[in-house]
């Protein structure tokens, strides 16, 4: 009977990371037509794919970050729409799982500040091919690199007030269905 019960929780979790993937694919499809609000699709995709780590685990967060990101890749018309996710909001969400595990509050902002800043290299790389060089030089680089960093901080914050959210009031009603 266990292994009834233990086959049945694995086709459980399979199926909902399915589900959830397909809902990601979703929001990273609806962020490249959508005319305004576009940054939200992101953040939507990432809330969702903690959904799956919060109710399937790493390994099954893993598997459904890298299916989102290959089938976003597919169904996203504008190839280049898809990098932010796959760059930042999805690898991050698994990221921030390890990097909160070690339950050492310095250590955590540490090294999810070095870990933005991994992923902000290459982004600015990237953009400063494409902008004016009056905004690739001088004080306003600097400022703007402090700007992201309290932004980050603030998706961070409100990334684990999500996941509190989700703990307190829509997981103990998902339990009971």
């Amino acid at each position: 009977m266990s292994s009834e019960r233990a086959s049945g929780n694995h086709t459980r979790k399979l199926a909902l990371t399915g589900v959830l993937s397909a809902i990601v694919v979703l929001a990273l499809v609806l962020e490249s037509i959508a005319p305004t609000g576009r940054l939200g699709f992101y953040v939507l995709a990432a809330f969702v794919l903690s959904v799956i780590l919060l109710e399937c685990g790493i390994r099954f967060a893993w598997a459904g970050y890298i299916v989102t990101s290959l089938a976003g890749f597919i169904a996203v018309p504008e190839k280049l729409n898809i990098l932010p996710y796959i760059a930042f909001f999805g690898i991050y969400t698994l990221v921030k799982y390890h990097i909160e595990s070690l339950r050492k509050m310095w250590l955590e902002i540490l090294l999810k500040l070095a870990a933005f800043n991994l992923f902000l290299w290459p982004a600015w790389s990237m953009a400063k091919a494409f902008l004016p060089e009056s905004l690739t030089k001088g004080w306003g680089v600097p400022v703007a690199g402090a700007v992201l960093q309290i932004l980050f901080l603030l998706y961070d914050y409100l990334f684990t007030l999500w996941i509190r959210f989700y703990f307190e009031k829509i997981a103990p009603k998902v339990k009971r269905g």
